[in-house]
This record gives structure tokens, sequence and C-alpha cells, in this order.
């Protein structure tokens, strides 16, 4: 009987490489096939019938997607404005779940950036949690947050929720031509327009 636990290191490795060659008829040494997915799943079939997988040794691609290329994308930014209160600076936005299921502990991350000498340098990178502990399917929650620079430029840098895990959105916010062509230095994934607080609240 094979025992993964113990067994080296290189052994398995040269069995994956083994099964990645030939798949020989009534051997121990077998590769499942997925009906949804194409990427084989290696594993090791034991004398008793049982099967231990090998997958991540032998390179297989997981069969299901992780949640965080996947919920995180089900949270939609909507409008996103910059406001003073009291000389500091905040960024207010709104978040809605898209999705069909909750999402939990919603994180924002977001950067603004000055320019100096014909370059954009970034400030201190901001998170911030969203109002709602949990945002149920179809909801929308606000988010409020202080920058410690006001900045040139603004960036929402990524998503995180523990069911999403950490989704990268790279949304650049510019109201001029000028800072438009900014956001374009920063290979920014969109390029959006700043609203004003009323706008926010229609």
């Amino acid at each position: 009987m094979f025992k993964y636990k113990n067994a080296p290191i290189a052994l398995i490795s040269a069995i994956c490489l083994e099964l990645s060659i030939t798949q020989l008829s009534g051997s121990q040494y077998v590769l499942a096939q997925n009906s949804n997915n194409a990427d084989p799943i290696c594993y090791w079939k034991t004398t008793d019938g049982r099967s231990v997988d090998l997958g991540t040794l032998c390179g297989s691609k997981p069969q299901n997607v992780s949640p965080s290329s996947t919920a995180s994308q089900n949270l939609t930014i909507n409008k996103v404005a910059i406001t003073q209160i009291n000389k500091e600076y905040y960024v207010v936005g709104t978040i809605t779940n898209t999705g069909n299921s909750s999402q939990k502990y919603i994180q924002v991350s977001y950067q603004t950036y000055r320019m100096s000498e014909g370059s954009l340098k970034p400030n201190e990178l901001n998170t911030t949690f969203v109002d709602n502990l949990e945002l149920l399917p179809g909801e929308t929650t606000i988010f409020k947050g202080k920058l410690r620079r006001r900045g040139d430029l603004f960036m929402l840098k990524d998503l995180n929720s523990i069911e999403g895990g950490t989704q990268a959105i790279n949304i650049c916010y510019a109201n001029s031509v000028e800072k438009q062509e900014w956001c374009k230095r920063l290979s920014a994934s969109s390029i959006r327009r700043l609203s004003s607080l009323r706008e926010l609240t229609k």
C-alpha cells in the first residue's frame, strides 16, 4: 500500500511525470477525467481501492473555481465622491451585491496619487469597511474612508470579503481630460467620473 505522508517528494513527482506521459489500462497509476473539466486529475490508487489525490504535485488545476475569482466580482461599485468635512477629506461611495449569496466584512482599499515633476507618486494605501457587516443579495451599502492626503488623483484598488477573498479592481477617477490621461499611466482597468454628494444620494 502506498502511504502518501511518508513518501519522498521525488518519488511522487516521478509517478506524476509518468502519469502525464502515458496511461496504462488496468494499472495502479490512474488519470481520472472529470466530465466538467478538460484537465485530468492525478491520483494514486491503493491496493484496497482508495484514491489519494496527487493533483497539487502533478500540477493539475482545481476542479472548482475558488471564491476569490467569483464572489468579489458580484460586488459592484456604484457612485464615488470625495468630500471635505472639518478640513479633512473623505471618500464616500456605494457598493451593491449583485450576486446570489451574501458577503460579510467587505473592505475597500483606495489610494491617492500626487503629481510631482511630471510623475505620479503614490500616497499611503488606505482601507475601510462598508457599513453593513453582511451584505445580502441585491442590497446596497455605503463605505466611507478618510483620506490621509487629498492628492491629485484617486483610485479604488481592491475589494475584499470573507467569501470572495481579494479582487483587484483598479478603478481610477478623473473629472478632466488631463486627469484621464494620468489614469492611463497607472494602467487603470477603468476610468470613471467622481460624483457629487447630491448624486450619491439619488
